[in-house]
Formats: structure tokens, sequence, C-alpha cells
């Protein structure tokens, strides 16, 4: 089942994902000697941690089930990709190419913050690095700035509502390091038994080696949503303001989803652009405590068609439309 209670919940206690801890080795200016040379010549086989040791990765046994025959009257998406599953039941209600691994743009930034959230508090204060910033003008940002300190609510904020790629990076870069986050990242992915997805870094900037699947984001976002009340609160939030502190200066904070603004059962999620990516939508609607996630992948305006996937979605649950029905096309050669 994919919504169960906590209590029925398979296996979603964190667990380490390195298996081994091997104590650094020390260098001593004992006397070169022959016996030296042949250790030294050996192999060290000492177990090292992999590269995201000590940080938490959790599993759990989320399954989305095909029908044997889709139900029929979807509306028609113009999309390369997309899923459209009933979170109550775990029934993919409509899917095309689903398993496709294509660029996920922005959506990246939900595996993001489901590793922050397994693995920092929430008011854990991080300070901004020159290592962190250098994003491009044309990025998405928070427009963060060196010496700043923020918590890490704070920075998911920037890095949902806004996207802020600075902000992605900060969460990562400025707490245990890029390499080793993405690798917590990947890690996260295999421990939710997803095989179509690789990240290779927290913004979701385009790169041959990031890639995922609508099936495989659909169960990240159905994942973080569900577990993590404070990122629910967070992408269903039009505006954050930040006030001034000592520590940082005031960000106002948009969400960029525009189907908060174009589905009004919508809780929202994460939108996301690249070039290679185009338009990608991950959306959650809620109607009468019935939960729909949507996830479509290089879309032509993704939040509108995911507004319409939603409606038709309720419909089969009994519940009548939110929105106008979409106009009939006028036949060719008429005014």
């Amino acid at each position: 089942m994919l919504r169960m209670p906590p209590s029925a919940r398979l296996a979603l206690v964190a667990v380490a994902a390195g298996v081994a801890v091997g104590a650094l080795a020390t260098t001593s200016r004992l006397p070169v000697t022959p016996t030296a040379v042949a250790a030294a010549s050996r192999p060290d086989t000492t177990p090292q941690p992999a590269p995201w040791f000590d940080m938490n990765v959790a599993s759990a046994a989320i399954t989305f089930k095909m029908p044997r025959a889709m139900p029929a009257g979807a509306p028609p998406i113009r999309a390369r990709a997309g899923i459209l599953v009933d979170m109550d039941t775990g029934a993919i209600l409509w899917a095309k190419q689903p398993d496709v691994q294509l660029a996920p743009a922005s959506l990246t930034k939900v595996l993001t913050s489901l590793v922050a959230l397994e693995n920092f508090s929430p008011d854990q204060a991080v300070t901004i690095t020159p290592d962190a910033l250098g994003q491009s003008s044309a990025d998405t940002l928070m427009h963060l700035k060196a010496g700043q300190t923020l918590t890490v609510e704070e920075l998911l904020g920037g890095m949902l509502l806004p996207s802020g790629d600075d902000a992605a990076s900060a969460i990562a870069v400025d707490t245990v390091g890029q390499a080793r986050f993405v690798a917590a990242m990947n890690a996260q992915v295999a421990a939710l038994g997803l095989t179509e997805s690789h990240f290779t870094a927290t913004a979701g900037l385009d790169d041959p080696g990031l890639y995922s699947s609508a099936h495989d984001l659909a169960v990240i976002a159905e994942y973080t949503y569900q577990q993590f009340p404070l990122f629910a609160r967070i992408v269903d939030t039009r505006t954050i303001t930040l006030p001034a502190s000592a520590l940082h200066p005031a960000f106002h904070l948009h969400n960029l989803d525009a189907l908060l603004q174009d589905y009004p059962a919508a809780v929202g999620v994460k939108p996301g652009w690249t070039g290679n990516a185009g338009a990608c939508m991950i959306g959650i609607a809620v109607r009468g405590g019935h939960h729909l996630l949507a996830v479509l992948l290089s879309a032509n305006y993704p939040a509108r068609l995911e507004g319409r996937l939603f409606d038709w979605g309720f419909q089969l649950d009994g519940l009548p439309p939110l929105l106008p029905p979409t106009p009939a096309p006028k036949p060719a050669g008429t005014a």
C-alpha cells in the first residue's frame, strides 16, 4: 500500500549507509627499514568509510500498482513522460513512459530536501561560504552572500519557493560537503528501491550523469511529503518572509509553483525548468482527504496539464470538477 499509518510503514527508521568505520592512518616519522618498505608496498586493506558515511538514509516500501487497463477518458497531455498516482491506494491512474530516464531539472531539489531533513535539524545553523556560491546570473537564486548564517529550514524555503540554486548548494557544501551529500542522495534513491535515477548535484542543472524518471520522482515526492510535515508546509506556502537579523538580511521568498494558482485543490510541491529538461513539475492535490500526485517531465505548461489530470482523477472518485471544461477545438476552416 502507498499510504499507511506510521505504525504500519516498513523500515522507516533511518539507517547509516556506510557499513564500515576505518580509522584513518596517521603518518609517523619512524626510521625507514626494509620491513617498513615491504609493508608500505602492500595494498592498504583497512576498511574506509563510504563517501556518505555517518549520514542517515531512510528505507521504505513504496509501490505503485499498474492496473491491467488504465481508466478511460484521461485528458490529452503533451509531455514526454508522466504519471498520475492515487496516493491513498497506490494505484496508477495514468502514465506515459513513466520509466524513461530524463533530466529532472529542479525537481532534484525534492530529493535534496529529503536528504537534508533526514540528516539535519531544521534549526541547525549554516554559515554560507564562497564555495557554495558562484552560480550563473541565469540561475534561480535565493541571493545568498558569503558570511550570512541561516537555518536549514530557512535554506529549504529559499530552495523550494524561488528554487534557489545557491540555497541547494549551501545546504550541502556548507554542512557535510558536496561530494558526501550527493553520495547520500544516491544512497537514498537506492534505499527506496529506485533504479532509474542518478544525481550528481543538488540543484538539478543539466548534466549527463543527472537523470531520473517520472516514477522515481513520484516515489521520492510521496515519501518526502508524507514523512516530513515541514516540507509539506513549505511547498504549500505562497510567500515566506525571513525577517532581517544579525545573521542575515531580510529575504522575501515567492513560490514559483504555478499549480497553486491554477488548481484550487493543489498543495504544491515543485516546478522545474532547464534547456535540456524543458518544463517539469511534481504536484500534489487534496480533496476531501483524498490525495493525488502527478509528475510531468518535458511538458508544455505542466501546471495547467496537472490541473486537468487532477480534475479527471478526482472525478474517478466521484468528485465534481473544479475547472471549467476545456473548449473543443474548432473545425478546420471556421473563423
